[in-house]
C-alpha cells in the first residue's frame, strides 16, 4: 500500500522572524485604528496594538484556504500573550469565514455574540461576566455551546492555544498541551476559512497589546 509523504498535508508555519510582515504572500493586517509590527527579538514575534478608542481592532487574517472536509483535521496552533496587562480587551484566536476587521465572536456579560457566519476558536472578552478563555464556534449562523475553560490569560506569559476541527465540524481545544474541552458542530467543515488573531479595545484610552510568537496551520490536501 502506498504511503503519502508529509506533503500530503497543506501546512503553514510562521515564526515572525522579520524583518517585516509579509503582506504579499502570507498575512493581511486587519486594521481598524490599531497597528501591527514584527518585534525584532530572539525567536521572533508580531505585536498587535489595539488602538486607543473603544472598539478599535488590530489583527491578521490570511486567504480563505482552510477547511476541515479534505480528510481533516483542520489544526490551528497559536502561541500568544497579552503584553503588560489582560484588561480592557477582547481577543479572538482561531478561524473565521471573512477576511475583514470583524471580531468573529465576542461576549457581553453573559450574552454570546457571533458576528461571523462560520468561525471557531478561543475567545477572551473583559466585557464578559467571566474574564476567562472561552471555547466557541458558529456554524452557518448557528452558535455552538460555548465552554468556559476557567483559565485566565496571564500578563506577559505565553499560552499555546490549539484547536482541532474534524471532518464533521466538531472542535477540540488545548491550552499548553492540555485538553480543555470540545464544541460539537462548532463550524461548517466545508466552509473556506482563514486563520485569525485579533485584539479589540474595550472602554479605555490606552493601547492594549497582544504578542503572537508563532502560528501553525494544517489541513488535509484535496484529492483533485
Amino acid at each position: 500500500m502506498a504511503i503519502d509523504t508529509g506533503f500530503g498535508k497543506v501546512k503553514l508555519f510562521d515564526d515572525f522572524l522579520g524583518p517585516v510582515i509579509d503582506e504579499t504572500n502570507d498575512w493581511l493586517p486587519i486594521t481598524d485604528g490599531g497597528t501591527s509590527a514584527i518585534t525584532l527579538q530572539e525567536d521572533g514575534a508580531v505585536l498587535f496594538a489595539s488602538g486607543t478608542t473603544d472598539g478599535y481592532r488590530e489583527g491578521f487574517t490570511q486567504a480563505l484556504n482552510w477547511h476541515a472536509s479534505d480528510g481533516g483535521p483542520l489544526i490551528g496552533e497559536f502561541r500568544v500573550k497579552c503584553v503588560t496587562a489582560i484588561t480592557h480587551r477582547a481577543l479572538f484566536i482561531g478561524f473565521t469565514d471573512l477576511v475583514t476587521v470583524e471580531n468573529p465572536i465576542e461576549r457581553d456579560t453573559d450574552t454570546y455574540a457571533s458576528n461571523a457566519s462560520d468561525a471557531v476558536g478561543f475567545m477572551y472578552d473583559t466585557d464578559a461576566t467571566n474574564e476567562t478563555w472561552y471555547l466557541c464556534g458558529v456554524a452557518a449562523d448557528v452558535d455552538g455551546t460555548a465552554v468556559n475553560t476557567g483559565i485566565v490569560p496571564v500578563a506577559d506569559t505565553y499560552q499555546t492555544l490549539r484547536v482541532v476541527v474534524n471532518i464533521t465540524g466538531d472542535a477540540e481545544f488545548f491550552i499548553d498541551g492540555q485538553y480543555v474541552g470540545a464544541v460539537a458542530d462548532a463550524v461548517t467543515s466545508t466552509t473556506d476559512l482563514t486563520p485569525i488573531m485579533l485584539i479589540e479595545q474595550r472602554s479605555d484610552t490606552t493601547n492594549r497589546y497582544l504578542n503572537v510568537d508563532y502560528v501553525y496551520i494544517e489541513k488535509g490536501r484535496a484529492a483533485a
